[in-house]
């Protein structure tokens, strides 16, 4: 059974070869998937996509919003 277009798109981010979403829509494409695009277009699945391909070149994930020490403080 063909694996879907989720499935392979994590399965190419983890391999480490892709810094950008981008380049994994291309392939995916080049491999025969269609509307690639529309599919990876949500915010959780373009992190999940992100995180897994740092993971993979032994990255660290990158952090959102305000710093600790800015946390909890009013100015």
């Amino acid at each position: 059974m063909e694996k879907n277009l989720i499935q392979r798109a994590l399965e190419l981010a983890g391999t480490g070869e892709f810094e950008r979403i981008d380049q994994i829509e291309r392939k995916l494409t080049a491999e025969g998937y269609s509307h690639v695009a529309s599919h990876l277009v949500g915010p959780t699945i373009r992190r999940q996509l992100r995180d897994t391909a740092r993971r993979a070149r032994g990255e660290t994930a990158r952090r959102t919003g305000r710093p600790p020490s800015a946390q909890g403080t009013t100015p």
